[in-house]
Parts: structure tokens; sequence; C-alpha cells
């Protein structure tokens, strides 16, 4: 499947998340089950999105496709993926971060050509998380388990592509803040939680030119000779997320979300293929600590989203997608004249956008 083609699959799935969150979702019927009105507990939650947040961060990724097999230590492929330094903007509810590479790669792992374009959009009841990854070049982890002369066995022509994402609705929005964690424009000054409800849809395809298990394992791995995996996964899901303030500055959150997906894939030897269809659970968590107050966010945070693939061998495969950030964010007033000039004409913009929704929303 060519990129463009991937491309525009990404977009129609992104479209299809935001309508399916949005249309009928009205309400009364997400009032009923829990507190979410659109309208903030500023006993609870104070809003700085007209502020601009600038912020400069670390971020380190850990991805790629692991292999099982029955009383045998699973390996995974993983890309050459380098450390990164970012700086990012929000304003209401857009972000942007921009991130460049550190200290470059470990040049024992290989070279590794990837584009990796991920985005959480995080609303007030809200929370939209978007994937595209795509790499071609990579390393077999842990080394020892195929240790040729020392080095690691490197693959340049296994490539691996994800395209997906989820949406989760916030029930009890007036009280609890995913953007307090994730975002830094708002501060949530006292402890709350919230149910989470949601779903999921993901595509994925990993392959290579020969088969993906090093001949010197196919004796022990069932997935030897299969040299391309497609899988396919939608589902809805349900999770808890919370925050735990203390001193009123200071804060610990977490949230996990469980989906029950019905999942498919397909699994080629050469011109041979195999098809496996299951209902098929997957998990994933967000975890922050860190320091909030009326000008500066500092946060350590964790984002873990793995997604199960089933095998017709017995074995699943997994591909995992695991993000570490530190943050240093500080918030910027807007100014008369600057509002006056740039930022009235974007919320214009801004509001048209939500007027739309509120009207998809019945509202």
């Amino acid at each position: 499947m060519s990129r463009k083609t991937t491309l525009r699959k990404m977009f129609w799935i992104s479209c299809l998340m935001i309508c399916a969150s949005q249309v009928k979702a009205q309400h009364s019927f997400w009032s009923y089950l829990g507190r979410s009105h659109d309208q903030r507990d500023s006993s609870y939650i104070l809003d700085y999105g007209n502020d601009i947040t600038g912020r400069m961060y670390y971020t380190r990724e850990n991805t790629g496709l692991t292999f099982r097999s029955s009383g045998q230590p699973s390996f995974d492929y993983k890309p050459n993926n380098s450390k990164g330094l970012g700086l990012g903007l929000s304003y209401r509810y857009l972000t942007l971060n921009l991130s460049f590479r550190l200290l470059g790669t470990d040049k024992q792992k290989g070279k590794t050509n990837s584009l990796s374009l991920q985005t959480s959009l995080y609303k007030q009841q809200w929370v939209y998380d978007f994937v595209y990854q795509h790499f071609k070049g990579m390393y077999l982890s842990p080394k020892e388990l195929y240790n040729k002369d020392g080095n690691y066995y490197l693959r340049p022509d296994v490539r691996s592509t994800l395209v997906g994402g989820d949406f989760w609705r916030i029930l009890n929005s007036d009280r609890f803040s995913y953007r307090a964690v994730m975002t830094q424009n708002e501060w949530q000054i006292k402890s709350a939680g919230s149910l989470l409800l949601g779903g999921e849809i993901y595509y994925g395809n990993s392959k290579a030119d020969s088969t993906l298990v090093p001949a010197a394992l196919a004796e022990v791995y069932p997935q030897s000779g299969i040299d391309n995996i497609r899988f396919f996964r939608i589902g809805a899901g349900i999770g808890y997320a919370y925050t735990y303030v203390f001193q009123k500055h200071f804060f610990v959150s977490g949230g996990v979300t469980g989906i029950l997906d019905y999942a498919t894939t397909r699994e080629s030897r050469g011109e041979d293929f195999k098809g496996v269809n299951a209902v098929s659970p997957n998990i994933s968590y967000r975890l922050s600590i860190g320091y909030n107050s009326r000008l500066y966010n500092i946060n350590a945070s964790m984002f873990n989203n793995s997604v199960p693939a089933h095998s017709a061998a017995g074995e699943n495969y997994n591909l995992f997608d695991q993000q570490f950030r530190i943050t240093v964010a500080r918030r910027f007033s807007v100014g008369h004249k600057m509002r006056k000039k740039i930022f009235n004409p974007v919320d214009k913009q801004l509001d048209k956008v939500e007027d739309k929704v509120k009207k998809l929303q019945g509202k």
C-alpha cells in the first residue's frame, strides 16, 4: 500500500471517529451519565485557554513489533529512534508541537527511515488520539537472542505501518481536566476523576522482503515463514481517569482504558495466506506527575498504547508505542493589541468550528 493511500485512509478514519463521537451526542444524554454540562466548575478547574501556553520538552519513544512463542522469550523489531527536544504552543483547544533529534541515533542499530505523525486533541469533554507511523529499517531486540558476532541483527527490509486512533468522552468534565495534565492550559486545583466512554479503530501492516522470523529462530517460533502481516481492529470501551492534587499545586494523574475490539488479521507466506477473526481486548494508559500554578506547569508523563494482533499460528503479535515526555510550560497573557489584530480573527474561526460541532450535537 502506498504512503499516499495510507494517508488517505488516515484522513477518513479520523473523520469517522469524530463523527461517531459527536453525532447524536445530546447534552441531556451525557448529563445523565455524569457531570458533563460543558461548563467548568471554577472551584475545581481554572481555565487559561485564552492565554498562550508555550512549552519546551524532552521526549523519548519506544515503539516496535513483538513476536511471541510459548516457552520462548519474545523478541521485538524496533526502529532506531533517537531522543528529542521539542517546542510547542497551545491556544484554546489547538496545540502545535515540533520536535527535533537531540543526540542522533546508535549506528550499531542500523538506519531507519521514518515518518511519525501523532497528535492528541484534548477538549473539555472529549479526548482524540490520532497516529500515523511508518518505519523502514529495524533491529532485533534483545540483542542476546540473535547475537551474530556481537552485533545487532539488522533488517533494513522490514517495514511497519500503523494508522488510526481513538476517542473518549469525559463524563465528569466539569471537575476533571485532562488539559491540565497533558496540554498545560488549565489548572485543576482539587482532586477529581471521571469515567470515560469511547472507542478505537486501527489498521496495521508489517512486512519484509523475506520471512520476518530469522532463519536461526524458525524452529522455535510458529510465525516462521510469514513475510506480511495485516490487521484491522475496531471496538468500544470504558475507562477511568483520576488526578490527585495535594497542596493545590502538586498532582499525580493516571488514566486507564479498556476496549473490546473486533479484530481481523491476515498473514502471508509468499502467495499463500491465512486469515484470523477474533474478539480481542486492548488496554492503554496515561500517567503524569508534576507541578501546576498560575504561570507554570512542570511535569513528566507517559502514554502507552499497544495494539495486539492475532495469529493463525496461535501466538499473538503486538505493535507497541510508548511515549515518555518531560515538559516545562509557561502561560502568557495576550495583550490587547495582539488580541485585536491576531487572536480575534482566530477566535472567530475557532468559534465557527465549535458552532458546527454543537449543531451536530443538537444543541
